[in-house]
């Protein structure tokens, strides 16, 4: 982990982890994150469902005007924010779980049981959980901001939010590494956050470039389990725009099979992040060797037993 490599290498430990240990990846990557991905799926075609017929005016209308139907949106909604959100910590905490013990025991992760990943789990996630909830608040606080500061200066309010969001952007990159420090290192969530500006500062271009690479590949990933479910949306679109075919918004078994593409694309979309987490991870283990000689100093703490 805590080596210094170039771009390149980087990638190449990125890849070479996930090639040498894809079948425990995706055994408790479909343990723990199926059952998340199967109330996932429900919440989005249950929210896509009322949002196909939003594009009547009298439909929205309707929809806003009755109790009910509000309260189910809103449900949707808020199931699907909350269902995505420990998915997606629960991913992280399970990623970094094993490429942690992957780093610290003998064996590698051959032969690991679900019993030796719990408790460093179970810690992972509460930490990656109150991290993310930390961070949103402070999102929403630096939306507050800049919208405070861009009615002060309204008449250059659209460049000036420009600026300040690019400058934001470039400020906030090196925050990508938080969550790699936070659950690696045992150290409060305040110290990984200055921490986190410190290395990413000082391996900014890395960073940017690593989550870019990732991000784009895992989004090219994405897309291909995000196809079925959208085409079957745009069917049924196109037949309830027409009226050609009404009854596929009811058929059980259309709706069935629009079920587990959902399954599949949430599922997936699980999946294509890890590449995106086991980058940021080596982007962060070399950001630490540069800066803190890591690697170093655990060799003279375990000169004994060298």
């Amino acid at each position: 982990m805590y080596v210094q490599r170039t771009f390149g290498d980087k990638l190449n430990a990125t890849f070479d982890f996930i090639k040498e240990n894809w079948k425990v990846l995706l055994k408790y990557v479909t343990y723990l994150l199926l059952p998340v991905s199967l109330i996932q799926a429900l919440s989005m075609n249950g929210l896509m469902g009322m949002m196909l017929g939003t594009a009547d005016p009298a439909v929205v209308e309707a929809m806003f005007t009755d109790s009910g139907q509000v309260v189910t949106f809103v449900s949707y909604y808020g199931l699907l924010l909350l269902i995505s959100l420990i998915g997606t910590n629960l991913l992280g905490a399970l990623v970094y779980t094993l490429m942690r013990l992957y780093n610290e025991r003998e064996q590698r992760l051959s032969g690991i049981e679900f019993g030796e990943l719990k408790p460093l789990l179970y810690r992972n996630f509460k930490r990656l959980f109150s991290l993310t909830l930390f961070a949103i608040f402070m999102m929403v606080l630096i939306g507050l901001v800049i919208g405070v500061l861009a009615s002060l200066v309204s008449s250059f309010s659209v460049l000036f939010v420009f600026l300040l969001l690019l400058v934001g952007l470039l400020l906030l990159a090196p925050l990508l590494l938080w969550g790699s420090i936070y659950l690696f290192e045992d150290i409060s969530l305040m110290k990984a956050f200055s921490k986190a500006f410190r290395l990413g500062f000082a391996t900014w271009g890395g960073v940017v470039l690593m989550a870019i690479v990732m991000g784009f590949l895992a989004s090219i990933l994405q897309g291909v389990t995000t196809m079925p479910w959208y085409i079957s949306i745009l069917v049924k679109t196109f037949f309830i725009a027409s009226d050609a075919g009404s009854g596929i918004g009811t058929s059980v078994g259309y709706n069935f099979m629009l079920y587990l593409f959902g399954v599949l694309q949430a599922f997936g979309a699980y999946l294509a992040m890890i590449f995106y987490l086991v980058g940021l991870a080596y982007q962060y283990g070399h950001a630490a060797e540069k800066m803190d000689s890591v690697r170093i100093e655990e060799d003279i703490n375990h000169f004994d037993q060298l």
